[in-house]
């Protein structure tokens, strides 16, 4: 006699009980490093950083970012990195020529200039290389660095200032409700197929280090939407595919030996 079992996930949903009513705001403060002189010389890597204290449980919800001034010889030859606890992306790279610098450069994932199809030297508002989107969900508090290589030699150059511009949101009170799986889960994208924005829910039933890829037909990584430290709880990433092109796509969450891999398709 054939049985039929019938497998049932779980989920725990705490709810932390507070004073006051919810109340969430969202808020955008620029975090500047200004009046610095960061060598960058050949075949090398400069380095800066910024410590942030803006509250505990403050979560990202957008990031740009700012050059205030880089000179240098040969622009083209350098490639600029931000990173936040585990999460990184190539901010610029290798766009402009000889002499060409960034002057109060605004990097935006909304804006609709690339910043390779800029003017030199770059005042203004563009979308960055690579997206500041994986930054989304991370925790505001801690180290945000950058990295500048040059990767040529007898060019040199120097930084003189940049800003973390967030847009977070912090849990003030009310009610806050976490809902915490027993088992990893990766749902499916919604909407699927979507033009150009979908939204990918993953649960996690214990902390640890978490990373969600996003790869293209081929199997090349196309963009990585989380990389770090998480907290047991579900979450939501959003993932802007305004800079791929259409076609079949895949997005693999990997986490403490746990990996899951679905399909989704860009229409444009």
């Amino acid at each position: 006699m054939n049985r039929k079992i019938l497998q049932i996930t779980f989920c725990f949903v705490f709810t932390l009980l507070f004073a006051n009513a919810i109340q969430s705001q969202s808020i955008q403060q620029s975090l500047c490093r200004s009046g610095i002189n960061v060598p960058i010389v050949n075949h090398s890597t400069a380095r800066d950083s910024i410590i942030v204290f803006l509250g505990n449980g403050c979560i990202v919800n957008d990031v740009n970012f700012k050059i205030s001034n880089i000179i240098h010889t040969w622009i083209s030859d350098i490639r600029l990195y931000l990173r936040k606890s585990g999460v990184g992306s190539l901010l610029v790279d290798h766009v402009g020529g000889s002499g060409d610098n960034f002057i109060n450069t605004i990097l935006d994932d909304s804006a609709s200039i690339p910043l390779a199809s800029g003017t030199p030297p770059f005042t203004g508002t563009y979308r960055p290389s690579n997206p500041l989107l994986p930054f989304n969900g991370v925790i505001t508090d801690g180290v945000w660095k950058i990295e500048i290589s040059d990767t040529a030699t007898g060019d040199t150059g120097s930084l003189t200032g940049w800003c973390v511009i967030l847009t977070f949101t912090c849990p003030t009170g009310g009610i806050q409700t976490v809902e915490i799986p027993n088992t990893y889960l990766l749902y499916q994208n919604y909407p699927n197929p979507f033009n150009p924005v979908t939204k990918i829910k993953y649960g996690l039933p214990e902390n640890g280090n978490v990373k969600l890829t996003v790869y293209d037909e081929l199997g090349k990584e196309a963009v990585v939407l989380v990389d770090g430290y998480r907290q047991a709880n579900t979450y939501e990433t959003q993932f802007d595919a305004t800079n791929l092109p259409s076609g079949v796509y895949y997005y693999r969450l990997e986490a403490d030996g746990y990996s899951d891999t679905k399909k989704m398709v860009i229409i444009k």
